[in-house]
C-alpha cells in the first residue's frame, strides 16, 4: 500500500484531547497530533477496505502516515478515501488528493452532503525567512571577536541560537466548501461564483462590515450559515 519511511521504536498512543490541541507541530515533527492516534482508514480504488491503525497527518506533505509492523509509512495519495480519527475528527483528500482537509462542518443542503474542510498548509515563506534570520544571527556571532576572556560566553551565545527544526512551524488555514457535488477553495472569487447572482452585492457588504477574516474558522462558519445554509433567505441590502 506503501513505502516505508522511517523505523519507529515507541509510540505512545495515550493522550487527552487537550494536550492534542495544545500540540504545535515542529520541524522534526511537523504532525497534526503530537501522538500517533488509532483511525479507522477507508482505503482502495475499485473495493473499499476498512482499516484499523495508529495514523497521523503530515502537513507538510499534506499526506496520511501510518504504522503498520512498528514502522511508519506514507500512504498512497490515491488510495485514501477516508481517516476517521477515534477523538472525532474526519480527514477526506480534497483538490485532487493534494490536500488533507479536516471536516469541520456538514450539512445535508438540498439532498446533497455538504461540508467546510480545514487544511492546515505550512507556510513556507515564514519558514525560510525565519531560516535566514537564525543563519544571519549565527554568523554574526562567529564573526565576533573571540578575546580570551569572552571566549566562554561566546560559546554560550552561539550555543543559545534557537534550531529551526525544533521551533513551531508557521502554518496558514485554507477552508474549502463542498456544495452542490462540487469541491472548491473558498476564497472570495469562488464564494461569489458559486451564490445566488442577486446575492453578491449583499455578500461583499457583509464581509467588509463583519470583518470577515479568510484564515478564521468562525468567519468562514459566518459565511457558510448566511450564504450557503440560509442560500434562499437573503437579508436586506445596506446602501
Amino acid at each position: 500500500m506503501c513505502k516505508v519511511l522511517t523505523t519507529l521504536l515507541l509510540l505512545t498512543l495515550g493522550f487527552t484531547q487537550s494536550q492534542a490541541e495544545e500540540w504545535e507541530p515542529i520541524g522534526t515533527w511537523p504532525f497534526e497530533y503530537k501522538n500517533f492516534q488509532v483511525a479507522t482508514v477507508y482505503s482502495g480504488v475499485f473495493k473499499i477496505m476498512k482499516t484499523q491503525t495508529p495514523c497521523n497527518i503530515h502537513l507538510g506533505n499534506q499526506a496520511l502516515w501510518f504504522v503498520q509492523n512498528d514502522t511508519l509509512k506514507e500512504a498512497q495519495r490515491t488510495s485514501i478515501i477516508r481517516v476517521e480519527f477515534n477523538n472525532g475528527d474526519v480527514f477526506i483528500p480534497i483538490a485532487n488528493g493534494m490536500c488533507m482537509g479536516k471536516v469541520v462542518r456538514e450539512d445535508t443542503l438540498a439532498g446533497n452532503v455538504a461540508r467546510i474542510y480545514q487544511v492546515r498548509l505550512v507556510d513556507q515563506n515564514k519558514v525560510d525567512e525565519r531560516a535566514v534570520a537564525i543563519m544571519n544571527m549565527t554568523q554574526n556571532l562567529q564573526q565576533s571577536d573571540f578575546s580570551l576572556g569572552l571566549w566562554g560566553a561566546q560559546l554560550s551565545d552561539i550555543n543559545s541560537v534557537p534550531d529551526p527544526d525544533e521551533l513551531p512551524i508557521p502554518l496558514n488555514n485554507v477552508f474549502f466548501f463542498q456544495y452542490n457535488g462540487e469541491i472548491f477553495e473558498a476564497t472570495e472569487k469562488q464564494i461569489l461564483a458559486h451564490i445566488r447572482p442577486d446575492r453578491k452585492r449583499e455578500y461583499r457588504n457583509f464581509t467588509r462590515e463583519a470583518e470577515i477574516i479568510s484564515q478564521n474558522l468562525s468567519s468562514m462558519l459566518r459565511i457558510w450559515e448566511s450564504f450557503f445554509v440560509r442560500y434562499d433567505q437573503p437579508q436586506k441590502v445596506r446602501k
